[in-house]
């Protein structure tokens, strides 16, 4: 699905990499957490794989296809994109439903006439979240929690191959973290849609990830299942202080040591 070799992310003059040497491959299906500390990278990242930004050396290559091999703006369609300042950019006036149906449009606005299966597809995706009474509702109207599980359902309306969530859960208290995660358990759990998550906090990694690619200032540090990979040592290396690890029932939480 995608495939990074040895990319960087450099700016001209600046003496420091954002991004040095970063190989991952994404297979089909599977779902990843993008874990490491404020300021490691992972958002460049994110946005490199989804062709927002170019990196300054490396390859990328999206679906079999290298860059430069395929229109970009094609590639998009296949991948869903979301991430907390994305709420700001919807009017609050636009409906619940519109702003779902725009999600195969990759624009913001509707601005031509959804067929009826779209419409259906639409309502499907709010029973499926617990929000079935909110498709006429105003979007601004909703609670933080409710736009962001909105913007996942756009997300996956077009149903695309690789899913991009950029700490969707950043601001939300914890129902509303919670109720997100699970909405994004139930509409991922078992589809053949490839996941990448970004945080920074082990209580958002659900059993719905079976993997992890950490990353710290700009350099990979682990990439492999979440068993291994997930652990106080990792942790105390990725954030310089001593870490430990608690799992329970498929959770992890941490604490210092």
């Amino acid at each position: 699905m995608i495939r990074l070799d040895d990319i960087s992310l450099f700016y001209p003059g600046h003496p420091v990499k954002i991004l040095d040497s970063i190989s991952w491959r994404i297979g089909r299906g599977e779902k990843w957490v993008l874990f490491g500390p404020n300021g490691s990278g992972k958002t460049k990242l994110l946005e490199i794989i989804a062709g927002y930004i170019y990196p300054s050396a490396g390859e990328v290559t999206r679906f079999g296809m290298r860059q430069g091999e395929s229109d970009i703006r094609d590639l998009r369609l296949r991948i869903g994109y979301v991430s907390t300042p994305m709420r700001e950019r919807f009017p609050a006036g636009e409906t619940v439903t519109d702003v779902i149906l725009s999600g195969p449009r990759a624009s913001v606005g509707l601005y031509d006439e959804p067929s009826p299966d779209e419409v259906a597809r639409a309502g499907r995706l709010l029973e499926s979240a617990g929000l079935a009474d909110k498709g006429p509702r105003r979007f601004g109207t909703l609670s933080d929690g409710e736009r962001q599980k909105i913007l996942m359902l756009r997300a996956i309306m077009p149903e695309p191959d690789l899913l991009l969530l950029d700490e969707p859960a950043m601001g939300l208290d914890l129902p509303a973290r919670e109720g997100l995660l699970s909405t994004l358990a139930s509409l991922c759990e078992g589809k053949s849609t490839s996941v990448v998550y970004v945080t920074h906090y082990t209580d958002e990694i659900t059993p719905l990830f079976e993997k992890i690619f950490m990353i710290q200032r700009g350099r990979a540090f682990y990439s492999g299942s979440m068993a291994d990979g997930l652990t106080g040592g990792n942790l105390s290396g990725i954030f310089g202080t001593p870490v430990a690890v608690i799992r329970r029932n498929g959770r992890y939480f941490t604490a210092p040591v």
